[in-house]
């Protein structure tokens, strides 16, 4: 497969993966809690960025299902704040964190070539929960 097609097929996936979840945001469910299951693909040197500013707390559980390993990490509120690394999932391993009114949870791909892929679930105020992609420190 051309390399542009590749790409454009990679960004596709994301952008279908971010509509999904955002539809799952969008869907009513009260501030007070909620629940999003998700397949989440992660490209090669990225990190995805889930929640901070929302009124309540969150968990994130589930299982890695690729085949690189995914940094948890949690980061409060304000530009200056460290990450907190809450710790690595292997392949094959499950993910059970919970992050603080606030807090950002960011689960960062730790491979520069392969895609991480996870399934997750995500329960708490998820009603108001940003997402987003950023680039590995």
């Amino acid at each position: 497969m051309p390399d542009d097609t590749h790409h454009h097929l990679r960004r596709l996936a994301l952008g279908t993966t971010l509509a999904a979840l955002a539809l799952a945001l969008a869907s009513g469910v009260p501030a007070s809690g909620g629940t999003i299951n998700s397949g989440l693909n992660i490209e090669p040197g990225k990190t995805f960025e889930l929640g901070g500013g929302q009124e309540g707390g969150f968990t994130v559980t589930g299982r890695n299902t690729g085949s690189v390993a995914v940094e948890v990490l949690g980061k409060k509120t304000g530009g200056a704040a460290v990450p907190d690394l809450r710790g690595t999932v292997q392949p094959g391993g499950a993910v059970d964190a919970r992050f603080a009114p606030g807090e950002m949870a960011l689960l960062r791909n730790t491979s520069a070539t392969r895609s991480a892929k996870l399934k997750l679930t995500i329960r708490g105020d998820t009603a108001a929960l940003g997402m987003t992609y950023s680039d590995n420190p």
